[in-house]
Formats: structure tokens, sequence, C-alpha cells
């Protein structure tokens, strides 16, 4: 059964993601566009900043058998809204870089500790704790979707506001921002400049219900770390575990993943509003519609996972989006039915793709045992930071040069989605629908 103080900490966790999303949707929409203006070279090569920002959260995850959770959870909060701040009050080069690491920190810190954090309170639920899963997950992508739309909504009011135009006026000048004279572009800025705000103070109230955690030490430290062991001794147990053909498999899929994420997923809007010319607020919306379909999608993940298993639930929905994802690279040749058709793409793309999240964290903590999680989610994010590093180098120094590189990365995405798809099913198929006994058969080897 679960005890009261544990359901507490989980749904004061999941409101602090549901916050915390709301900074990571403005962050990955309007941020990004704002840097496309202020320092290009960070917004092409965004995805490295991730990867960096990986590492340096995959560190900090490292603490939690010492100072637990909840500290990290404040820092997170903190992070992100000081890298808003200093970002608009404080345009130097290497405050910008600085600001979009800190601010990545923050939400991708929060994120990977999803999983140790839901596991450590719900291992007494066998397979059940899908189900806290996927809560954490879709209400996640709620508060996302919100920030999204309205990150782009909020702007184009902001600049009409600034500006003196009317809405619509300042919508349809979106479309091509190259364009704006030098006083409308100003306008513009300010416009990005004053959401950025508005969300720095946002994401500082999901400090309160991280206040309210109540974790104790035998929630982050179990008897295997409380042991006094040798350094070498942890290290040739852990190796025994992650060097095993199971966890090779998932490091290998998710390095794929990732090195794909890393070629469109902060760029939905640049695309969409610079390739394909569709305003700013609907390019937005459009974008944002598209992650209601991931919580609407998420209703469906226990079902998924109870009919195909963990593996094939991940495999099915991986290569089902690959066909949506080229449909969405060939946007520019649907003429006046590119909002309609590319949006629908996105949307069912986004549904599919992420119907798997939860399985995915769950996957990742089935194949290895208890006592080193936090260890090995570290190691996953070490191994997920040096492929989006290089994948933002990619597109940064090579695929974004030219605007149509913004096109192509949907085609070259694709193909890393399926080599990833086939190289998950062939490593873990044998244990799809019971995906509990991979520890254990590894145990009896």
């Amino acid at each position: 059964m679960e005890t009261i103080r544990e359901k507490r900490n989980i749904l004061c966790f999941i409101i602090s993601y549901v916050i915390n999303n709301l900074a990571s949707g403005v962050l990955y929409d309007t941020y990004v566009n704002y840097l496309q203006e202020v320092q290009v070279s960070i917004a092409t090569s965004f995805w490295a900043f991730y990867g960096y920002a990986t590492f340096i959260s995959a560190l900090l995850l490292l603490a939690v058998p010492k100072i637990g959770y909840k500290k990290l959870l404040l820092f997170c909060s903190l992070g992100t809204s000081f890298a808003f701040f200093g970002a608009i009050f404080l345009q130097y080069d290497w405050v910008l870089y600085a600001a979009t690491l800190l601010a990545l920190t923050g939400v991708q810190l929060h994120f990977i500790m999803l999983s140790p954090f839901i596991a450590c309170y719900t291992e007494h639920l066998g397979l059940k704790k899908i189900n806290w899963y996927t809560r954490t997950y879709y209400m996640g992508y709620i508060g996302y979707f919100i920030a999204t739309y309205l990150g782009g909504a909020f702007v184009v009011k902001a600049f009409s506001v600034v500006s003196g135009i009317t809405y619509s006026a300042a919508q349809e000048a979106t479309r091509y921002i190259t364009q704006l004279s030098n006083a409308m572009y100003a306008d513009y800025m300010m416009g990005n400049e004053i959401v950025l705000f508005l969300f720095g103070c946002i994401s500082l109230i999901s400090l309160i219900p991280v206040l309210f955690i109540k974790e104790k030490k035998e929630d982050f430290v179990t008897h295997e770390f409380q042991d006094k062991i040798s350094w070498k001794q942890k290290i040739r147990g852990i190796s025994e575990v992650l060097l095993n053909r199971y966890s090779r498999a998932y490091l290998l899929y998710w390095a794929l993943i990732s090195f794909a994420m890393g070629l469109f997923t902060s760029y939905y809007t640049v695309y969409l509003n610079r390739n394909l010319h569709i305003d700013k607020a609907t390019s937005s919306l459009t974008v944002s519609i598209s992650y209601i379909a991931i919580v609407l999608f998420m209703f469906f993940t226990p079902k998924c996972v109870k009919k195909f298993g963990k593996v094939g639930t991940i495999f099915f929905t991986v290569m089902a989006s690959i066909p949506f994802m080229i449909l969405i690279g060939c946007g520019n040749y649907l003429g006046d039915f590119v909002v309609p058709v590319v949006g629908g793409a996105l949307f069912i793309r986004a549904g599919l793709a992420n119907l798997s999240s939860p399985v995915d964290s769950s996957l990742s903590m089935d194949v290895i045992p208890k006592s080193i999680r936090p260890i090995y989610t570290s190691l996953v994010n070490f191994m997920a930071g040096i492929v989006s590093i290089l994948s933002g180098y990619f597109t940064g120094g090579y695929l974004f040069l030219e605007q149509s590189g913004y096109q192509k990365a949907y085609f070259i995405a694709a193909g890393l989605y399926a080599v990833a798809g086939i190289v998950l099913y062939k490593g873990l198929h044998s244990f799809n629908h019971k995906e509990d006994q991979i520890v254990k058969q590894e145990e009896s080897l």
C-alpha cells in the first residue's frame, strides 16, 4: 500500500514538474527563436548545449545518495528562472552561453530525476507503477503545451502592444521577420523579452511544492549504498550489470534516438516560421496542439503495454512515427494545405513517439537492480549527452548553415529512428511482456 507520505511526495513532484515544464516549453520555443536573433551560433547548435546540460545533470544526479532529491529540485527551479533573467538583462555573449546552459540544466535535471524519484516510491506496486510514470508524463506535457502555445501568442500580443498595432497585424508581420523595419524589429525583440521575464517568474513558483516534499534517507540511500565496501568492489559490481547485453542494447537505442532528436525537436517553430513561413502565433499553436496528442496518447500507454509489452510498445510507436516525420519534411510542397497537413502530422508523430515515454523510463529501470539506479541513470544520460553534443555540432557546423537544413533534418532523423527501433527490438524482444526478468536472467548467468 502507498503511504500518505509517498503519495504526497509524488504529487508534489508532479506539480513542480508541471511548472518546470512551463519554463521548458518557453525554453524550446520562445527562447530558441530569441537566440536566432541575438546569438545565432547558440541557436543552431542548441542541442550541443543540451548535451552539456545532460552531462552536468548526470553529475549532479550522482549526489542523490548524499543529499537526496529535494535539494536538486530546488536548484532546478532557481537555475531556470535566473537563466531567463540573465539572458534578457545581461546580453553579453558569455552570459547567453551560461544562461542557455543553466536553463537547460534546470529542466533536464528535473526530467532525468523523474525515473529514479518515481521508482523509489512505487517499488512495491509492480506493474501498476507504470500508472504513476504515465500520470507524471502527461501532466508535464500539459504544462509544456500551455507554455508553448502561450509563449508564441504572448510574444505576438506583447509585440502588438509595444508597437501599437493590432494583434492580427503583428501576427502577419512575424511571417517574415527578416523583412521587419528596424523599429518593428526592436519591438518584436521586446515582446520576446517580456515573455521570457514572465515565465522566469512563473518558474520560481515551482519552489513551493518542492518545499512540501518530505523525504527520508532510506528513500534515496539503499542498504547497498550504506554498506562499507571498497570502490573497486562497487565498480566491479556495477560493471557486471551495465556491460550486459541488455543494457548495451538499451544504451545504443537511446544514443540513436538522442542524436535524432537533436536534429529537429528544438527547432519546430523555427522550421514552421522560417522555412514554411507560418506566422509566429500559428507556429506555436501548431506545435502546442501536438503536445495535446502526447497527453491523449499516453492514456493508452497502460493498455499498449499490457497488449504489446514494454519492448513491443516502444518498437511500434517509434516505427509508426517515421512516415509522419517524412511528411513534415515535405511541408513546402503542400501549398495552401501546409498548416492542416503539417499540423496533423506533427500531432500524430508526437503522440506516437511519446506514447512510449513512460515505458522508456520504466524499461530503463528494469534492466538494472534498484541499488544502482541513480548511477545507471547517470550513465544513460552521460551517453545521451555525448551524442547530443555531437548532434549539436553537426547542426551548428554543417546541417543548419543553410536554411534548407531544417527541412533535411526530418529525413535524417527518420532514418535514425528506424535503426534505433530495430536495435531495441533485436536486443530485448526475448523479454517482451516479462521485462521484470531481465535483471534476474543476468544474475543467474
